[in-house]
């Protein structure tokens, strides 16, 4: 229980309403410290620990959702990160469907994050690994695009539900042209592939704008609210 998960709101940039949100992971010592996951995620990745902290916060997510619609709440979908341990593991699909069951959860409730950078790794079939997600009624988003370098390639060889602009992408968008363009640009193509956009961390109203003028959907970030 020192594993606490967070949620961060992904917000319309049209009405500024949640339409869904992302689980990020936190580690919670003794001292009650709240110890962000750049400082012990890669030590569970070097001992090959992750995937137990990755089906915990899928768990759990899955049990909010479920507790949600016992409160007659309105669910909105949750974006759940994996890491490449997991994604290999050949049971990956039929694990989250399992969990799914438990909860009674529709896997349309549920967005499967996956980083570009999982293209190169040995031992995972990206696009049938994404074309298996979809199949199962999971929504599959490309994490961290534009983290090193923007693989459109990516966009005519598999199909997948979202993409996410790295913060690095947008955070100069507001006074940059160079860089509205390409946003812009890279919307437009996902707009014709019906492919939603999602921008990640917006601070400035400024960013927001330039963002909608783009034809951005949905943005993320300290703007609108920390991880709660």
């Amino acid at each position: 229980q020192q594993f606490v998960v967070y949620l961060q709101p992904k917000i319309s940039s049209l009405d500024r309403k949640a339409k869904g949100a992302e689980a990020l992971i936190r580690y919670k010592p003794a001292d009650g410290s709240l110890i962000l996951p750049g400082n012990f995620l890669p030590l569970l990745e070097e001992t090959k620990t992750i995937s137990q902290v990755d089906f915990y916060v899928f768990e759990f997510v899955c049990s909010k959702i479920n507790e949600w619609a016992k409160q007659g709440k309105q669910g909105i979908p949750v974006a759940v990160n994996f890491s490449r341990f997991s994604l290999a593991q050949p049971g990956f699909i039929k694990k989250l469907r399992s969990i799914c069951t438990k909860y009674d959860v529709s896997p349309e409730s549920l967005e499967i994050e996956i980083t570009e950078s999982i293209r190169g790794v040995e031992d995972i079939d990206l696009k049938w690994l994404i074309e298996e997600l979809r199949q199962a009624g999971f929504i599959v988003a490309l994490d961290d695009f534009g983290t090193e370098y923007a693989n459109l390639s990516l966009l005519s060889s598999v199909e997948f539900d979202v993409l996410k602009l790295d913060k690095s992408m947008v955070d100069d968008v507001a006074d940059n042209p160079r860089a509205l363009d390409i946003v812009e640009s890279i919307v437009e193509i996902c707009h014709k592939l019906n492919v939603q956009v999602v921008a990640e961390g917006i601070e400035t109203e400024a960013q927001l704008e330039a963002l909608r003028e783009c034809g951005v959907q949905l943005a993320q970030g300290y703007l609108f609210s920390r991880p709660v």
